[in-house]
């Protein structure tokens, strides 16, 4: 099943996978954050962004030719108000067959193990701190996914994976 995305997007050589359940309040972190960089990028043709509830395996193929995979999620941030780059390392423990919750590890290892490619993968995990059923983001979550936003921007352009363009 291919994963429907606002605009067609041949082969991009980096995909942005950002999801989060927006009902969730500061879940909807990495929505937000898509939401963003699709209305930053438009129609770059480098970089494709799939916003979703939650990681799906049916956006496996469609990825397949990526070169860099960007997984934007939020995470609890009391105690740490920074945003975290983590580099996914490719792993198929601690998954089994229909469990709600896919790790972008295991999203990666099932990439490599069905498809034979190994993107760079990086998760950015964006802090949160209301959870609860609503739906919008925090003030602080908010402020934290426009920062998360901008740095994946930034890194991007000094990548040379897409052109800076107006922000």
């Amino acid at each position: 099943m291919m994963m429907k995305t606002d605009t067609f997007i041949a082969s991009p050589t980096c995909w942005i996978i950002a999801y989060g359940n927006p009902q969730r309040g500061d879940d909807g972190i990495g929505r937000f954050v898509g939401e963003k960089l699709r209305r930053h990028f438009g129609h770059e043709t480098n970089v494709g962004i799939c916003i979703l509830p939650q990681l799906d395996l049916a956006l496996l193929e469609e990825v397949q030719g990526a070169d860099h995979l960007i997984f934007v999620d939020a995470r609890m941030g009391e105690g740490d108000k920074g945003l975290q780059w983590s580099l996914v390392e490719a792993e198929l423990n601690g998954w089994a067959l229909g469990s709600h919750h896919l790790k972008p590890s295991v999203f990666l290892g099932l990439l490599q193990l069905l498809y034979e490619c190994s993107p760079a993968a990086w998760l950015v995990s964006v802090p949160g701190s209301r959870f609860d059923f609503e739906e919008q983001l925090s003030t602080e979550a908010r402020r934290n996914a426009e920062h998360a936003a901008a740095q994946i921007v930034d890194w991007l352009w000094i990548n040379r994976i897409a052109n800076l363009g107006p922000k």
